[in-house]
């Protein structure tokens, strides 16, 4: 059993899981289950940045609809990291853009590639820039879609990209739970779809 934080006794510890398992279960946080894809292998001793870029022609992630069903929601996300073959581990709760920053070097990780601090130094500065990301509910279904380009950039210059999209639907059956899951599985798609050796290649690193 792992020994509690310093400076937090074993009640105080079990009240914080506690909470945070009541606030993931509630509709102000949506709960998401990322899925990573089998490891891959980038070019060995690479490491990088994170730097996350939002140009989404609006920040409303939920429609007027999606948001009727999900009355309340802060816009807090609740990710559980699950690799391959293996049960999920809860990671935290995040905004958006620390979602995609989270998932993204989770992805990297996977594929080798180490991921340093922002200013640390590194081989190359990789970006998200998220194009849409929203969840709709209608005809008794959620549906969500999602779209974003990955950059390397080193020196100042872009030296490689890549653009992704992907979209999924879950029918309405047991409330927000659905919900939950069509935004996981796209995540997890459209996450793993990012080809980060190929990446390196093209940018000749």
């Amino acid at each position: 059993m792992k020994r509690p934080l310093p400076g937090i006794t074993l009640p105080a510890a079990l009240f914080l899981v506690l909470a945070l398992a009541a606030a993931c279960a509630s509709s102000n946080v949506l709960s998401v289950r990322y899925e990573l894809a089998p490891r891959t292998e980038a070019p060995a001793g690479r490491t990088v940045t994170i730097a996350f870029t939002d140009e989404r022609k609006t920040d409303a992630f939920l429609t007027p609809s999606a948001r009727n069903e999900l009355e309340g929601f802060t816009g807090v996300f609740a990710l559980t990291v699950a690799p391959a073959g293996k049960s999920g581990e809860l990671k935290g709760a995040f905004p958006l853009d620390a979602l995609f920053r989270e998932l993204l070097r989770h992805r990297l990780e996977s594929a080798g590639v180490g991921v340093a601090p922002a200013g640390a130094p590194a081989a190359a500065e990789i970006q998200l820039v998220l194009n849409e990301f929203q969840l709709d509910f209608g005809d008794r279904k959620w549906s969500s879609a999602v779209a974003y380009r990955v950059q390397l950039v080193k020196a100042g210059s872009v030296r490689s990209q890549q653009l992704v999209s992907g979209s999924a639907e879950r029918v309405f059956l047991t409330g927000r739970r659905e919900a939950d899951r069509v935004v996981g599985e796209l995540l997890s798609d459209a996450i793993n779809k990012l080809d980060v050796p190929l990446l390196f290649t093209q940018a000749g690193l």
